[in-house]
Formats: structure tokens, sequence, C-alpha cells
């Protein structure tokens, strides 16, 4: 077992790695452990032991993985974990718990949210009712098999109002985040996808709601048009207004993508999100992932063209592509009626 005061020592070392430049250390520990700077002095010199409780606190603060201090390996990285989904209740938590990371994430003023889109990002589509709540619907009932939905036939009704508005703040809270997205070719079929499925299989009540559905769908895609060619965010409640939030989007030819989601808080501080099983995610802010997650995302911008602001023929061809996917789904919906 470590010498306790090896163990101290150690770990303030670790504390004195991510002390930002315009703070001292001693003032950030009386502050954390709500102590005297004779207190704080002590601890810092190993002279008085930390308790458990004081090595949790600064830990938090400074994003330090314990484990690597008690002998576990570079190769060890703790996750944390919400509930897994399988009831309406769960799905509940799962969006009031993103919520609560987002507005978490916000509040740190150089933030930027680093999003490498295998599928749509989530939060566009709860700006729109109805594609919103098919979505919602898809998930609980596909992929979680929810048995309060158990209905042959999707209808808009059938999604709770309380979880549709968790939707929509969720969309808020996106449109004031700086965020950077990596898309590709792909991003968006698994939509596209999930919506032919439903209407070839007589799985939504109607043609018109399938229609309506696309309709929203290329609502969706003008609004994230419009905040690449300015490089803003779109205003959460007005599509022609912009946010003061930065937007980029980058176009990534080749990648096999996944739902990569790193938010970088500031100069010490990221946090890595790696979905599993559907929504569920996992996140961690281990130094060492969340380093190897940024050079990677990183990497990947440069290998993707800049299609915000600039590259006007780039992104126009990318966006005419989307629009001609969702026009010739919606070509097929109204030549054909699974419901007769």
């Amino acid at each position: 077992m470590k010498n306790p005061n090896n163990f101290q020592r150690l770990f303030f070392n670790m504390v004195r790695e991510r002390v930002s430049d315009h703070e001292i250390l001693v003032d950030v520990i009386t502050d954390l452990l709500h102590c005297s700077r004779d207190s704080a002095y002590r601890r810092i010199r190993g002279t008085t032991d930390l308790s458990l409780n004081d090595t949790v606190v600064i830990a938090r603060h400074f994003s330090i993985p314990l484990n690597h201090l008690i002998g576990q390996s570079d190769q060890s990285v703790v996750f944390q974990k919400g509930s897994f989904i399988r009831s309406l209740d769960d799905f509940r938590n799962y969006l009031q718990n993103s919520l609560v990371q987002l507005h978490s994430i916000k509040n740190y003023k150089s933030h930027q949210l680093i999003y490498q889109a295998k599928d749509i990002p989530i939060y566009y589509q709860f700006r729109y009712p109805r594609l919103s709540a098919f979505k919602m619907f898809v998930w609980l009932k596909s992929i979680y098999g929810v048995d309060r939905l158990d209905s042959f036939q999707y209808e808009v009704n059938m999604i709770p109002k309380d979880l549709l508005k968790l939707g929509e703040d969720l969309w808020e809270a996106y449109s004031k985040i700086n965020s950077v997205e990596i898309w590709n070719d792909t991003t968006i079929l698994s939509l596209l996808n999930q919506l032919e499925y439903y209407y070839e299989a007589g799985l939504l009540n109607s043609k018109e709601e399938a229609i309506a559905i696309c309709d929203e769908y290329q609502d969706m895609m003008k609004l994230i048009y419009r905040q690449a060619l300015r490089g803003k965010k779109a205003h959460h409640s007005n599509a022609e207004e912009f946010s003061a939030a930065e937007y980029k989007m980058y176009y990534h030819e080749i990648l096999i993508m996944d739902n990569h989601i790193l938010a970088e808080l500031d100069q010490n501080k990221k946090l890595y999100f790696v979905p599993y099983a559907g929504l569920n995610y996992l996140n961690t802010n281990d130094p060492l992932l969340t380093e190897s997650m940024s050079l990677y995302l990183n990497g990947q911008k440069e290998k993707s063209s800049l299609i915000s602001n600039i590259s006007e023929k780039e992104r126009n061809k990318f966006f005419i592509r989307i629009k001609t996917r969702i026009d010739q789904l919606k070509s097929k919906i109204e030549m054909t009626n699974p419901f007769m």
C-alpha cells in the first residue's frame, strides 16, 4: 500500500498540472474545502492528511481520475452511466439528465461541443412536433419495447406531452451551445430508413402523417443549412434568427461514423460521451481518454471539408443531395398506399 504522504504528494502534483495560469493553488483549495489558507497550506505540504471526502472534492473539481492513484494502469477508465432505458419513466429521466448536462456545459464560458454525427444530432428533431413524437415512438417501441406503446399504429398523441416539452427544452439548450458537427452522406439515413419502414409496414396512421413528417424533416435540414451558411446556431423559437452560439459544420467524405461527443469545457476539463444500446450513454472526464478523443476528433476535422461560412459549392452540393433523398422518399409515399 502506498505511503499516505507519497499518495498526497502525488495527488497534489496532479492538481498543480491542472491549475489554470490565473489561479493560485492555495486559494482554490481554500474555496473547495471551505477552510483557512493555513489549513490549505498544511494539506498541500502534506503535514495534514487529506480526508477521503476532501480528496474526492478536489479530484472532481480538477477531473483527476482516482483510479490512477490507487495503482490501476492508464488503460483503466472510469465511466459514469445513467439508468438503462426500459420504461417511459426511464426515458423521462434520460431526457432530464441530458438537459442538466447541456446546461452544465453551457455554463463554461469557453465551452465547445464536438459532435461526430453518425445520426442527425437528436436535439434538432425535438424542435419539430411531429418529427419529435415520431422519433420518440421509434426509440420507445422499436428499440426499447416499452409496453405502454404496444400499439399497431403510431399516432402523435401516444407520446406524453411532458416528454415533448422536455424535447423542446433540450433543443433550446443545444441552440445556445457552441458546436462543431462532423457529418457525412450516411448521417441522414437512419431517420429516412425509419420513416420509410414505418410507412411501408402500415405503422403510420395515414399517408398524410408520413408526408407531414417528411415536410418537417425538410424544414429541419433548411434550419441546419442556414446555420452552416451563417456560422451561428439558429434561435430556438425563430428559425429566421440566430443565437450567439458559434456553429461549425464539417463534411467528411469517407469516414465510417460513430456518434462520439466531446465537451471541451475549459483548458483543463473535457467530458467524453459514448452511446451504447440506443440512446443510453456513458461519460467520463478521464484526462488521458478525453485528450485522446480530442486529438482524434480534431484529426477528423482536418480530414474533412469545413462547409460552414465558406466552401459554398461543397455546402450546396451536400444539402442538395439531402433534399433529393427526402424528395425521393416523399414521392414514393405519395405514389403508394399501404393503408388500402
